[in-house]
């Protein structure tokens, strides 16, 4: 139950939030209550979605604070979606726009990146071990694609002031590693979306030792 409580409840909180930076945060919680999710199923399917979730929030996450933290905030100077609103960064930052757009789709758990592999394990885990969670867990889902659409506007896409402020004062650009860091974490994201058999050929190897055997035989599975 607590899993599903983070997952719903880390979207619903994110979804409401003003400052750029605790979107993502909360957003973490909701990823990571798919974790907790896919590690009480006790059940194969469940595991590895729990484990492949790890390494996919990971990644996504890490790109979206990059996105944030070092090509929003370090130019900006506010985190406040608000004034962000009024910025065009999706002019001024074409290409934080542009790895954003990616990654929140990333997030969203869409097909072909690692979210949706990982989501979906778990989701197919818990319908065999709790199907009323599972259900519960996909409203989360689907609060989390209205959070990540809302903060994609307001970032990047808003109306736009009057005079916006690098109209006067251009914003530096995206530097070569800050391209190279993102294009690095968009591959992999992509990569274990598009083969996820990458990695659950070595995870599912794990849950068959003796310690997840006596979890399973306790837990009457």
């Amino acid at each position: 139950m607590l899993a599903v409580i983070g997952i719903v409840y880390g979207a619903m909180v994110a979804l409401v939030q003003r400052d750029f930076k605790f979107v993502i945060g909360y957003s973490s919680v909701s990823h990571m209550g798919f974790v907790l999710l896919g590690l009480v199923t006790i059940n194969s399917i469940g595991l590895s979605g729990a484990v492949l979730q790890m390494f996919s929030h990971g990644i996504i996450a890490g790109l979206l604070f990059a996105v944030v933290g070092r090509m929003v905030y370090d130019r900006t100077h506010t985190r406040d979606l608000t004034l962000l609103e009024g910025m065009n960064l999706d002019k001024a930052l074409p290409f934080a726009a542009g790895t954003f757009v990616i990654a929140a789709f990333a997030s969203m758990g869409l097909p072909g990146f690692s979210g949706f592999a990982a989501e979906m394990q778990v989701l197919i885990g818990a319908w065999y071990a709790f199907p009323r969670f599972a259900l519960l867990a996909g409203f989360g889902i689907l609060v989390g694609v209205a959070y990540t659409l809302r903060v994609l506007q307001k970032s990047f896409y808003g109306e736009g002031g009057e005079i916006a402020e690098h109209d006067a004062h251009p914003l530096p650009p995206i530097s070569v590693s800050e391209r190279l860091g993102a294009a690095i974490l968009l591959g992999a994201t992509n990569l274990i979306g598009l083969y996820p058999k990458v990695l659950l050929d070595l995870i599912g190897p794990s849950f068959d030792t003796p310690l997840f055997k006596g979890l399973r035989e306790g837990a009457g599975l």
